[in-house]
């Protein structure tokens, strides 16, 4: 293979940061040496298809526990549940991208105050995690936070509430503008939508059973137009079909998210495939990137019929996701600072305190602040929010007592065999997969003093346990 495809060190490091929360012990190991096609390919789940001629076996929906009182513990429980998920060398990949849809596509606490609903939608979206677009869009229109939380419970014929139309094109699958800043859609195309996504109730609301379906005396089954004038114009009853749903049985019945699909732009490129290949460009590697770059990723996502596997790999295989401008380049999520942390010191957390610390930073999970999800880059650096990194490296570094929420023992995170200030230095650099300046190098030297001795519980901890603060809240932990 060529040597540009054989994975460093600093590679796979690189590549667990942004995939995952991080290497797990044994990481380095396993996958130094690796070509990106072996790392990534063991890194994410195994496609689901079926056998030749028979349909891809169906994805189970696994979810957390929900809350018989929808209080906030229980969205505590829900989130703890979660982050145990993310941590699991089993599950990281694919819950990475469970964080990644519900940032894209959220719904939050706040609004929907029905923990059972969250956890089935972060269900729905462990699911369609890595699975089919196309499919992820038809079950989040009918999802009952999502109906919640956009008003899609308050939609009906002759009364059209626009709210979750005009997400679905501008936020969830086109953008509101392609690249030249002509606009994917207009005001008749977020009504015609909104009338199409019109009827989902529950079947029987006091069941514990209750399933969404589509009611027809709410569903708006006259003739509508999406997209006029467009090459990809469709007339007709319109509508969000699923083989678990009830609908009026309209022989013309178009399903809009197959429409979505057909979008181009003013470049004649599919549009949502583009829209879909900048952003999760943007969350594996780094903003703005360019537009022959994401043409090659849209490429293959449309040639695989949608599949977001197919767009992840390719992202996690590329070049220029190992180049020096995907490195650093990105300031760390709270909740990738925090499992990066937890993972590199081997502490046992307790989950429901790193939920409340993640609160802190502003990354309060199952509650993002608005329909656009959280603001990231630099905004997670602010002056409080990084009061809040600190505050957790302190927790964390002057953990000694069972109770304590991230208990390690710093005996068996000193450095082997060690006994001179500059080796235990680099020794807990390494540990973080840190480059310093050498005057930081030099001054936490110095702060170690001329003889270090792990024997010597004072030294412990003030001096080792202090170095492990200052790594921990070193500015070049705080990006990937």
């Amino acid at each position: 293979m060529p040597a540009s495809d054989v994975l460093g060190e600093s590679d796979v490091v690189h590549l667990l940061n942004r995939a995952a929360c991080g290497p797990a012990r044994g990481d380095l190991k396993q996958l130094t040496g690796k070509s990106r096609e072996q790392a990534v390919e063991s890194l994410l789940p195994k496609p689901k298809g079926g056998k030749k001629g028979k349909k891809p076996k169906k994805v189970k929906r696994i979810r957390g526990p929900g809350g018989k009182n929808n209080s906030f513990d229980d969205l505590v429980k829900l989130s703890a549940w979660w982050l145990k998920r993310m941590t699991s060398r089993k599950s990281r990949v694919l819950e990475k991208m469970v964080l990644f849809w519900h940032d894209h596509i959220p719904s939050s606490y706040d609004v929907v105050e029905d923990v059972d609903l969250l956890a089935e939608q972060n269900g729905m979206f462990r699911q369609h995690a890595l699975g089919s677009f196309r499919d992820l869009l038809i079950d989040v229109t009918r999802d009952a936070a999502m109906l919640d939380y956009l008003d899609g419970f308050r939609n009906r014929r002759g009364s059209p509430n626009e709210n979750y139309s005009r997400e679905l094109m501008e936020l969830f699958s086109l953008g509101p503008v392609d690249v030249n800043g002509v606009a994917n859609y207009t005001q008749m195309d977020v009504v015609e939508m909104a009338r199409a996504t019109t009827g989902f109730g529950w079947d029987d609301p006091d069941s514990r059973k209750r399933k969404i379906v589509v009611k027809s005396n709410r569903f708006d089954g006259d003739p509508k137009t999406l997209f006029a004038g467009k090459p990809f114009e469709v007339s007709g009853n319109l509508g969000v079909w699923s083989s678990n749903t009830i609908f009026v049985p309209f022989p013309s019945q178009r399903n809009v998210i197959d429409i979505l699909l057909t979008h181009r732009d003013s470049d004649n490129r599919p549009t949502a495939a583009r829209f879909m290949a900048r952003k999760l460009w943007e969350w594996f590697a780094y903003p703005d990137p360019a537009l022959a770059l994401v043409d090659e990723l849209a490429d293959v996502f449309v040639q695989g019929g949608y599949v977001v596997r197919d767009l992840v790999a390719a992202i996690l295989k590329h070049d220029e996701f190992y180049s020096s401008q995907a490195r650093q380049s990105t300031a760390k999520t709270p909740v990738d600072f925090v499992l990066q942390t937890v993972g590199a010191i081997g502490a046992k957390a307790k989950m429901g305190e790193v939920a409340e610390s993640l609160s802190r930073m502003g990354m309060e999970l199952l509650n993002p602040p608005g329909v656009n999800g959280w603001n990231h880059g630099d905004a997670w650096l602010s002056a409080s929010r990084f009061r809040a990194r600190m505050r957790f490296a302190q927790d964390v570094a002057s953990s000694r007592a069972k109770r304590d929420p991230y208990r390690y023992k710093a005996k068996k995170i000193y450095p082997k065999g060690v006994e001179q200030a500059p080796e235990v230095v680099d020794a807990m650099l390494e540990r973080f997969h840190v480059q310093v300046p050498a005057v930081t190098r030099d001054q936490l030297i110095q702060y170690v003093g001329a003889n270090p001795d792990p024997k010597d519980v004072d030294w412990v901890e003030r001096k080792f346990k202090g170095l492990l603060l200052l790594a921990m809240t070193s500015p070049e932990f705080q990006v990937h």
